[in-house]
């Protein structure tokens, strides 16, 4: 097969077939996401009061689900150890520490700040606002510490597990103080989630266009109460699905041992419908989705994700279920047809999955066509270049008309350059911003190296 199909100036790059696509399970955040804890203080440990490393379960974390190939890691950071006092040198060497893990083992971090667990009791809001400063001079100083490891970051803090619910230190009114402040720590570009509907309507209006959904109840079926807004309340919910295609989404299913409702006796939720799951995640537009919930849970028993691993998918039968999956990842490299597990389908169309499929040069004009085939836009990726070289000297030229938010699902759209006089069209560049290194591949074929994807 050609690498690429080319008329007089227009060219095709071949897209990758399922065969080849592992590569795009490490583009940046998107994707499958792991899930660990760490409490700060004299009595650090992982989840309160369990006596575990946090570093050493982090470390665990990783090579348990290498095999997933996850790029995000859920960070619940417990400050519930300085409940009655400001945070200290030692919370933030262990938090830096921490950062500098997930850094070096290249995992980036959705992160949630919080007090609360079954045995823990929540802050008041005298303790979380002081602490919540304390964050933002914190982060302030370790800008390049955060640009390499923060995905997005949840509004946590209120209640139990900062899910929003069943606090009773903190109150109601000062809820809309904390998201607040929450969406001012998120670093400049860095979206935020909250867990309920009721919390969305209480973020501010200058930040709301960048405050997304975090369900943590996703069974496959959106009218259930516990959703983050139920469909039944239709008018309501399609706004709310609109909004979440323009904000960074991320969703979790409820334990595999679970009941439904958490009821004794209720139907078990150990294999839960993988379609009616996947129907979920695309109108959820969802980013990333937890591993660690239903999955390989610590009982060693089968889960919902282990099932789905081996109930397949033909490209009609994904389509039928509306979903706008890429073509080229149902055959593989001798161009036959083939199935797809249904695991497989979410873990490749999480977040944005970008095609190449069509560059046009005219001249110095440079047309690039991309089509998005994932569940998301691809909301942290600022910057699209065209790399262009002149002898042995590379230059970047940037398409001024590209927007990361046009790139909805299903969508393809145009961006257009202008190639310097002499220079050759090489490849192109997909990152957070000009000179950044959060760097992302098209699902098309040629050389990728420091975060450029060749031609030639």
């Amino acid at each position: 097969m050609n690498e690429q199909t080319k008329t007089a100036n227009t060219f095709c790059p071949r897209p990758l077939c399922l065969d080849e696509a592992q590569v795009l399970l490490k583009n940046p955040d998107r994707g499958l996401r792991m899930e660990t804890y760490i409490t700060l203080g004299s009595d650090l440990c992982s989840y309160p009061g369990d006596g575990e490393d946090p570093f050493a379960r982090a470390k665990r974390m990783f090579v348990k689900y290498e095999a997933d190939s996850p790029t995000l890691c859920q960070v619940y950071v417990y400050l519930c150890g300085y409940a009655d006092a400001p945070l200290d040198d030692l919370a933030f060497s262990q938090l830096k520490a921490f950062f500098e893990l997930f850094r070096a083992n290249g995992i980036r971090m959705l992160l949630r700040f919080t007090y609360s667990t079954e045995s823990v009791p929540d802050a008041p809001y005298r303790t979380v606002r002081r602490h919540l400063a304390q964050l933002k001079e914190w982060f302030e100083r370790e800008q390049a510490l955060l640009h390499d490891t923060l995905y997005c970051l949840q509004t946590g803090i209120i209640g139990l597990w900062g899910e929003g619910h069943s606090y009773r230190k903190l109150r109601p009114h000062t809820f809309k103080k904390v998201i607040a402040s929450v969406c001012e720590l998120a670093p400049q570009g860095i979206y935020t989630q909250v867990r309920t509907d009721k919390l969305l309507r209480k973020a501010p209006q200058k930040y709301l266009n960048s405050v997304g959904i975090h369900d943590d109840y996703i069974i496959g079926n959106m009218y259930h109460s516990w959703a983050f807004i139920p469909a039944s309340r239709q008018k309501r919910f399609l706004r709310v699905m609109a909004h979440a295609r323009q904000t960074v989404n991320d969703g979790e299913m409820p334990w595999g041992r679970a009941t439904l409702d958490d009821k004794p006796g209720a139907p078990p939720l150990d294999h839960l419908d993988g379609k009616k799951v996947l129907k979920q995640l695309a109108a959820y537009s969802l980013t990333s989705f937890s591993l660690e919930h239903n999955y390989r849970e610590e009982d060693g028993k089968v889960y919902s994700m282990q099932h789905w691993q081996h109930e397949m998918l033909s490209l009609s039968d994904a389509r039928s279920l509306g979903l706008s999956v890429n073509p080229s990842l149902f055959q593989n490299c001798a161009g036959e047809a083939v199935a797809m597990s249904v695991y497989d389908v979410i873990r490749y169309h999480l977040g944005y999955l970008l095609v190449l499929s069509s560059v046009s040069v005219q001249g110095s004009d440079l047309a690039l066509s991309v089509t998005n085939y994932g569940f998301a836009p691809p909301l942290n990726l600022h910057y699209l270049a065209a790399v262009c070289r002149d002898g042995k000297v590379q230059t970047q030229v940037p398409f001024a008309d590209y927007d990361p938010k046009t790139l909805l699902p299903g969508k393809t759209c145009t961006f257009h350059a202008q190639l310097p006089p002499g220079a050759v069209f090489a490849g192109v560049r997909l990152a957070d911003s000009a000179g950044g290194n959060i760097c992302a591949r098209f699902a098309n074929a040629g050389g990728f190296e420091n975060g450029t994807l060749y031609f030639e």
